[in-house]
Formats: C-alpha cells, sequence, structure tokens
C-alpha cells in the first residue's frame, strides 16, 4: 500500500493529482497527504514515512529544491519525483541534484508519466 505525499502550493493542482492517483490506484494507496510548501514537507517526513513524494520545484517558504534535499539527507531511499510548470533546464538539473527521481512537467502528466514513477518505487 503506497503512502503518498504531494508538496505543491497549487491547490487546483494538489487536487487533481491527488484525484487521479486514486483513480489510478484506488486500491494501492493507503493514504495520500498534501502540503503548501516545502517546509511543512520537510516537517511531515520527519514523523511519517512516504513511498513517493511529488514535490513543486517552486514553493514559498522553503523551495522544492531544498526540501527535497533535506528530506533525501534523511531518507535516501524516498522516491522524490520533481513537478513544476518550469521546462528549463536549470530547475531540472537542480531537482535532480538535490536527489530528486525524476522530473515531470505538470502540463504533460498523465498516466503513462505516472507509472513510470511508481515503477521507482523499490
Amino acid at each position: 500500500m503506497y503512502k503518498i505525499l504531494i508538496a505543491d502550493d497549487n491547490h487546483h493542482f494538489t487536487k487533481a493529482l491527488s484525484y487521479l492517483l486514486k483513480e489510478l490506484y484506488k486500491d494501492q494507496i493507503q493514504y495520500v497527504r498534501s502540503v503548501s510548501n516545502g517546509e511543512e514537507a520537510v516537517e511531515i517526513t520527519k514523523n511519517e514515512n512516504f513511498d513517493i513524494i511529488f514535490m513543486d520545484a517552486d514553493m514559498p517558504v522553503m523551495d522544492g529544491i531544498e526540501a527535497t534535499r533535506k528530506i533525501i539527507d534523511k531518507n535516501r531511499f524516498v522516491v522524490v519525483v520533481a513537478v513544476s510548470f518550469h521546462q528549463e533546464m536549470e530547475y531540472v538539473q537542480e531537482m535532480l541534484e538535490a536527489g530528486a527521481r525524476t522530473y515531470i512537467i505538470k502540463e504533460d502528466m498523465d498516466s503513462k508519466s505516472l507509472e513510470n514513477c511508481f515503477k521507482l518505487i523499490v
């Protein structure tokens, strides 16, 4: 059973992604939690273990790059998937260097890209 965290300040995107995940993996999801900034993501991962974290690169308080770095420092086995509207190579590279396993442009997110993300979970 998957434990999923969505860290994104766009409430509409968070709801849409949560809905899509529950539609695709309904029998395999224990729960989906969401937070609206990187600092909240770091804090919640101190007390809960997640199988996969969908992390927005650009958020208030603490961005996804710094949050990913801090989360991976504590648990290098969690799968962080960077998600963003940004297509610039700079964002992609920074998220991957911070420890994200893959990067998905929000507009390109679909069932196939999500399936590929779940294949990263060991």
